[in-house]
Formats: C-alpha cells, sequence, structure tokens
C-alpha cells in the first residue's frame, strides 16, 4: 500500500510519462507535415491596397512540408473597431497538384471585394487541414486595404471649370486622365502649354527637357513627373510669386490605374499646384 506521499510522487511521474508521450506523438504526426503557414508574397509587412467592387488576386506564399493531402480555405473579414465581420462565404484556396515535395509554394488567390465608400481594412483568414485530421488550423491572416474607386473625383470638379493642360510624350498619361472622366487639353510644343490659367502636367523625358529650358512664369502651375526609380521618393517645390512648380521623383505614372496609393498621392501633387484647393472628403 503506497503513502499518500509516495502517491503523490508516482502521481507526478506518471504526468510526466503521460506528457513525454504526447510530445513524442506530436513529433511524429508533424513528421508528415505540421500546419502549413500562409503569408503575403512577396514578403511585405503593409497591407495589400485594392480598389473596391472588383475581383482581385492576391499573391500569397504557402509554407508547407509536405504538399501532399494538404487543404486550405479562406475568409474574408472586415474589420472595425470592434468586430471582425465576415463577408461572403468561406472558399476553397486551390493549390498545385502536380508540386514534388518541398516548403514553399507560391499561388495567387482570386478573391471579390465588396464595394466601399472609404478607406477600409479588411484581412484574409487563412485555415489548414490535411487530410487525416479532423480540426483545421490558423494557417495565416492577410492583411487587404481597400479604397473607393474615385479619388480623382475633386480632379475631375476642378477640370469642368479650368484648364487642365497636358503635354505626354507616351500620351499613357492623357489617356489615363480620360477614362477618369477627367477633362484635359492635350498640347504639343512649350508655347501652347504656357497659355491662360490653369495647370499643366509634363511627362516623359521630351517634355522635361523642354519646359526645362523655359523659366518659371508668375501666374503658372505646372507638375513634372520626371519617373525616376527611388528608394527615397522626392517632391521638389519651386515657387515664383503666384508660380508654382512641383517635380515629382518617383515612379509614378504606371501605377495610378491599378494602386489606390499612386492615385491618393496624384491628388496630394494636384493640390500643391493651383489655388483653390479640391477637398478630398472623408477618405483622406
Amino acid at each position: 500500500m503506497l503513502t499518500p506521499d509516495r502517491r503523490k510522487t508516482a502521481g507526478v511521474w506518471a504526468f510526466a510519462l503521460v506528457f513525454a508521450l504526447t510530445l513524442v506523438s506530436g513529433a511524429s504526426a508533424g513528421s508528415f507535415g505540421s500546419p502549413a503557414l500562409v503569408i503575403p508574397h512577396p514578403n511585405r509587412f503593409e497591407p495589400y491596397r485594392f480598389f473596391g467592387d472588383r475581383t482581385v488576386a492576391v499573391p500569397l506564399l504557402v509554407h508547407a512540408s509536405e504538399p501532399g493531402g494538404l487543404s486550405l480555405r479562406a475568409q474574408l473579414v472586415q474589420l472595425t473597431s470592434d468586430l471582425a465581420v465576415p463577408i461572403g462565404a468561406e472558399r476553397e484556396v486551390p493549390l498545385p497538384r502536380d508540386v514534388s515535395p518541398r516548403t514553399r509554394i507560391e499561388i495567387e488567390l482570386s478573391i471579390p471585394l465588396p464595394a466601399v465608400k472609404r478607406e477600409t481594412d479588411f484581412e484574409l483568414w487563412v485555415r489548414s487541414r490535411r487530410d487525416r485530421d479532423e480540426v483545421w488550423h490558423t494557417a495565416g491572416r492577410i492583411a487587404l486595404r481597400v479604397y473607393a474607386d474615385d479619388h480623382l473625383s475633386p480632379v475631375r470638379s476642378w477640370a469642368r471649370s479650368h484648364p487642365l493642360r497636358v503635354e505626354d510624350d507616351h500620351g499613357s498619361l492623357v489617356e489615363f486622365l480620360r477614362q477618369q472622366r477627367i477633362p484635359v487639353v492635350e498640347v504639343r510644343g512649350t508655347q501652347g502649354s504656357r497659355a491662360g490659367r490653369g495647370v499643366t502636367l509634363y511627362a516623359g523625358p521630351q517634355a522635361l527637357r523642354k519646359r526645362a529650358r523655359v523659366p518659371l512664369r508668375e501666374d503658372e502651375a505646372i507638375v513634372l513627373f520626371t519617373e525616376r526609380r527611388t528608394e527615397t521618393p522626392r517632391f521638389l517645390i519651386e515657387r515664383s510669386g503666384r508660380g508654382t512648380a512641383v517635380t515629382v521623383e518617383m515612379h509614378l505614372l504606371d501605377r495610378l490605374a491599378t494602386d489606390p496609393l499612386a492615385q491618393k498621392i496624384f491628388l496630394e501633387v494636384f493640390e500643391l499646384v493651383h489655388e483653390e484647393r479640391p477637398s478630398t472628403g472623408g477618405d483622406r
């Protein structure tokens, strides 16, 4: 018969044995493949940025020691100050069928995004499970920031009553503004672009070289897009009386159609160069 002290000692050893066996069994189960980890691809700390009311492709990187038998599901969730609200149904995440065992799988998940009236935060909640498991495990949370698809409405309103001139070597900036229903005057030659008040945008090496030979006039408002790849974007502002020139040193124009942040930057630059500043409303 065991004394109370010996029963206590035996109980401790029994608990230790069960704990050790649990660790061993967990390690052997993990040898087939521990729960997957899903992260943004390429690795990024800031949220993905998308316009709302469209279907987007979200690049993901799946870390899995054994892709065979792995299933993933994703749920779009809208974040508020107090709640996380599921949007739509949970969806299966398709994985390549013919991948050899490896630890990294690059995929793109197609997700329909709702329309939003202002900048709104969402997350993709991803879960994983293997064929032999009954439990779904948390695999990752992917941050998304969704924007209203009309950042440039203040520019559109302003351009309906003021001349917005564009001198563009390739015509891509003119085409983008017209797609946004913003009235523009396409000009060729420095003299034509300097006629009358308003704002003139210069894009492309040829347009910038021609403009560089002409001093800033007192009542001019101009923007020079250098489209320079740099780790430190800069806005250089020159003022002469009532005249203003802003030189944008960053890669911007080819991002305007798809990147909400690029459109916000374009609007901020536009606000710097004319006297009647358009309001950005509640989306700032």
